[in-house]
């Protein structure tokens, strides 16, 4: 083993997930994996529509590989990226190395993304998803539709309340009768057959229970007087013994009844389209009789991670070199708070030939492929995509901090458009990305609509030095009743760098706006900013 690894054990799970590409690409013979060409400065784009059964045996009876595919870290030598069958066997090898792209020409300086705003960013992902993305609805049964976005309006099938039912304890009357004596008659509990209440009679009821047939009030108990009871067990007369109450106040005409429908009317609206169905919503739409909506269909997300610096949480050895991989968890957790489940395409070696064949894998199951990890103009991914699927980067860097080489691409794989969010893996970095452009993306491809987060103005209660451009810091955002000012005032720790420690203890992303001559700091109390508030 070499390399900076201690021991056995640690070079093998350093090199363990581009052991398991080999064999993937191994074991693929049924697709061409390599088909890049290059004849003088022309580049062929990856084909990803390739229907040439011929090229899977040449591939499958290719076992030369260049020694460089198995290395563990990209290099800058003339690393065939090529199938070498494709190789014309006369060419010298002078002439061979002309003709095949190598990782010089991944490494070739390239122009500067020009960066854009986060509102020209969020402008730009809608623009994109309204031109190539197909928005689909789908039926699914209430009880699974918490969080989703619903399609179409949804109307009651049935009055709310379906009847005329009682507000209070007490007997249901004549309210014409007035005061005096009234007969008692069987209560209706089961309310399988009809009663009917005529002059001088009344029935036991409780609050929420139908209104008998003819009674037009509700006395409550406290205004009544039973002057024949005999069983005092029997407290809605279920044994249909007769016995008298008087009633001691003049009944008025609708008393303590609710009539049917005055909640809740058939056929009335109970949801509005592009509106998310929370709790409460449930519950009406099951009183409603409402066991199926329609809903915007979720487009499907995967996560893949580049590098070879990650450990798995559990390694008890870690080297000086890597790190244990929690942006896979936060990730996947804010997704999954957000009602979007992710699909996990693990952690690619970074080498543009396996990287092809890994975003090859998740492009065939997924509409939006999350890329963290080497996203800077000076690393090869954005390259990798121009190449290998001919993709058009929308933007390249966002002018914000942390955040800066975020990206947004999108490509035609199999005749669908498949869109690219790449970003930094730095831990600090990537909770402030979703929330901001990666979430945002989300909701815009899933019913058109950026549920932005809430954005409440706030008092800085601690200085802030700023930066060339636009800064988002973690705060805590705090109300206290002994202040006078209805602004809540937000609070930082360590307002010079970003670390996991402050987002753990945070609730809302501070908006500071960019350093400039005349300002080059914020103190404490001297501004009003905006927040978006999180909630974590």
């Amino acid at each position: 083993m070499c390399g900076p690894y201690i021991n056995a054990q640690e070079s093998l799970e350093a090199f363990g997930n581009t052991i398991l590409d080999i064999l993937c690409l191994i074991s693929k013979s049924d697709e061409q994996i390599f088909d890049i060409k290059k004849e003088e400065s022309c580049i062929e784009p990856f084909n990803n529509n390739n229907d040439d059964d011929n090229s899977a045996e040449e591939f499958e009876n290719n076992n030369d590989f260049d020694d460089s595919f198995y290395s563990a870290g990209p290099s800058k030598t003339n690393d065939n990226i090529h199938n070498f069958d494709k190789m014309p066997l006369e060419l010298s090898f002078d002439e061979q190395s002309k003709t095949l792209l190598t990782m010089d020409d991944f490494y070739k300086k390239q122009k500067e993304s020009k960066m854009v705003s986060l509102e020209e960013a969020t402008n730009i992902m809608e623009e994109i998803a309204d031109k190539y993305y197909k928005r689909c609805v789908e039926t699914v049964q209430t009880n699974d539709a918490y969080g989703r976005i619903i399609a179409d309006d949804v109307y009651s099938s049935v009055n709310i309340p379906s009847c005329s039912i009682s507000t209070k304890h007490g007997y249901a009357v004549l309210a014409s009768d007035g005061q005096g004596v009234r007969k008692v008659l069987k209560a209706n509990l089961t309310l399988i057959k009809q009663i009917f209440i005529l002059p001088g009679t009344c029935m036991r009821i409780r609050s929420g229970d139908p209104i008998p047939d003819g009674a037009t009030a509700v006395v409550k108990s406290v205004n009544t007087k039973v002057l024949d009871e005999h069983d005092n067990d029997d407290y809605f007369n279920i044994d249909n013994l007769e016995y008298e109450i008087e009633v001691l106040v003049v009944p008025k005409e609708g008393e303590n009844i609710r009539n049917a429908g005055c909640e809740i009317q058939s056929n009335e609206i109970v949801k509005y389209s592009h509106t998310r169905v929370k709790t409460a919503d449930l519950g009406i739409l099951t009183l409603c009789g409402i066991d199926s909506i329609t809903v915007f269909k979720l487009p499907s997300v995967g996560l893949l991670f580049l590098g070879y610096d990650i450990l798995n949480p559990g390694n008890r050895n870690p080297s000086i070199e890597r790190i244990y991989d929690c942006n896979k968890i936060i990730l996947s957790s804010l997704l999954k708070k957000n009602g979007y489940n992710s699909v996990d395409f693990g952690i690619s070696a970074y080498e543009p030939n396996i990287m092809q064949y890994r975003i090859k894998d998740a492009l065939d199951k997924v509409d939006l492929l999350v890329i963290i990890g080497y996203a800077n103009d000076k690393d090869i991914l954005k390259r990798t995509l121009n190449i290998f699927f001919n993709a058009d980067i929308h933007f390249g860097g966002v002018n914000i901090k942390p955040g800066k080489s975020t990206t947004f691409a999108t490509c035609t794989f199999n005749e669908k458009r498949k869109f690219f969010l790449c970003m930094s893996a730095n831990p600090a970095t990537v909770p402030i990305v979703t929330h901001v452009l990666l979430l945002p993306l989300l909701n815009i491809l899933r019913c058109n609509s950026n549920d932005n987060l809430l954005k409440i103005q706030t008092r800085i209660k601690t200085s802030h030095d700023l930066h060339l451009r636009p800064k988002l810091s973690w705060t805590s955002l705090q109300w206290s009743e002994k202040e006078v000012d209805i602004h809540p005032s937000a609070h930082c720790i360590n307002t010079e760098h970003q670390h996991m420690m402050k987002y753990q203890f945070s609730n809302a992303l501070l908006m500071l706006p960019k350093h400039t001559p005349e300002v080059p700091k914020l103190n404490a109390n001297s501004a009003f900013l905006t927040a978006m508030f999180t909630g974590n």
